[in-house]
């Protein structure tokens, strides 16, 4: 699979999954850089988001990824309405070389340099990610379903190198399922993966839970964007 003609890139994957969960503003202002402000659900509390994703198709072949993301103010664009959130990417694992270095070229993206193991384990109701590298855990979560209906969706990305600050805009074709249940779980583990994050100040109850499956991840091109105070 390769990038079409006008730019737009094409993913498509067997589950993305993802929850948000409550960390301390002190923490995310840590990661963010300063152009970016996090959303707070309540005061002195923001948003870190853990994803994953099941790629079955992409011009670099199958892979997995884990994300670690803190949630920001969207930017607004003309005559488009509101994303659904945006993200600030702080860090990323894949399972393979190829998938690593085709986002970090293309997109921007920072990644933790080897491959990591990323496994998923669907169940009727929930489904399981165990994320490690070289048998040491990073990461265990639990994702629950609640209704399922097909959704359109568009994101926003946000990503810094040293040669400047970008946004992808991302849309999301696949049958979703979302809830406030408070049913899934999340484990961190003392690792290079999680260092940026003061793992005993994370709430590990998400407060709200996502998970996609069979659908489609289409980038849009990248927009390199200017900087608060630039």
């Amino acid at each position: 699979m390769s990038a079409s003609d006008n730019g737009f890139v094409n993913y498509h994957f067997r589950h993305a999954i993802g929850g948000f969960f409550e960390f301390p503003t002190a923490n995310a202002q840590k990661i963010l850089p300063p152009f970016l402000q996090p959303i707070e659900p309540h005061h002195g509390q923001s948003v870190l988001s853990v994803m994953a994703f099941d790629f079955s198709d992409s011009m670099v072949g199958q892979y997995g990824e884990l994300i670690m993301s803190v949630l920001v103010a969207p930017r607004l664009e003309k005559n488009r309405g509101i994303p659904r959130s945006a993200f600030y990417p702080f860090l990323l694992g894949t399972t393979t070389r190829a998938s690593r270095e085709h986002a970090i070229e293309r997109w921007h993206l920072p990644h933790f340099m080897d491959d990591v193991d990323l496994s998923f384990t669907p169940d009727a109701h929930h489904i399981d990610i165990a994320c490690s590298y070289k048998k040491a855990p990073i990461i265990e979560m639990r994702i629950t379903d609640y209704e399922w209906e097909k959704v359109d969706h568009r994101y926003q990305a946000f990503t810094t190198d040293p040669n400047g600050a970008y946004m992808a805009t991302i849309e999301m074709h696949a049958q979703f399922s979302e809830n406030e249940e408070e049913r899934g779980t999340v484990q961190f583990h003392e690792h290079e993966f999680t260092s940026a994050l003061d793992l005993g100040e994370i709430n590990t109850t998400p407060f709200r839970e996502l998970w996609m499956r069979e659908g489609l991840q289409t980038f849009h091109p990248l927009d390199q964007i200017a900087r608060a105070g630039e």
